[in-house]
């Protein structure tokens, strides 16, 4: 079986689709919703049923509360595997995601942790490839109480500190988060 070698259009087009892939997955863990919006086309649907299944932006609207009273958020996506389709504005895309949402629970905080896929239908519109259509699909997940949060780990450290008087970098989840000073701008489209 022979392999052909992609063109350097087909390997754009996946490049900006792996692009809003990551996007999203910034979006939502420094909660900067015009990002997390950008990965859907304006008519784009989301269906991560049975907690949410309509409009994209309805699923975000519904989102955003929901993260901001978390503690802390990561999305990792791997093992992106993209169909490009012959018309060349349309591709399917599979992705394999795994979270950790934390959530306090009253005097108790608790690590979600989970992990699917993202089945997404890709349209490219005026050269802006974007989502028309997400489904996710949870294959596993556990629930565990925090023994040690961030804050108890900085104050009683598990390693011995080499540097003592240089502060740690403190994660945020808005942008006023390091990451903004490295990265700049983050294309929108």
């Amino acid at each position: 079986m022979s392999v052909r070698a992609p063109t350097h259009d087909e390997l754009a087009a996946k490049w900006a689709i792996t692009e809003v892939i990551h996007r999203y997955c910034r979006g939502l863990d420094r909660m900067d919703k015009a990002l997390a919006l950008s990965c859907w086309h304006p008519d784009g649907t989301d269906d991560h049923a049975p907690l949410y299944a309509g409009p994209a932006t309805g699923f975000i609207d519904w989102l955003w509360p929901v993260h901001a009273a978390m503690n802390v958020t990561r999305h990792v996506v791997s093992n992106t595997l993209i169909d490009l389709h012959a018309d060349g504005t349309t591709a399917g895309a599979e992705t394999c995601w795994s979270l950790v949402l934390q959530t306090p629970q009253g005097v108790q905080t608790f690590d979600i942790v989970a992990g699917g896929r993202y089945l997404d239908r890709f349209e490219c519109i005026d050269g802006v490839w974007a989502i028309r259509h997400r489904q996710s699909v949870v294959d596993w997940n556990r629930v565990d109480p925090v023994r040690i949060t961030l804050a108890d780990f900085a104050a009683t450290p598990l390693i011995d500190v080499h540097n003592p008087e240089v502060p740690a970098t403190v994660p945020r989840r808005d942008a006023a988060d390091f990451s903004y000073s490295v990265l700049g701008h983050i294309e929108r489209h």
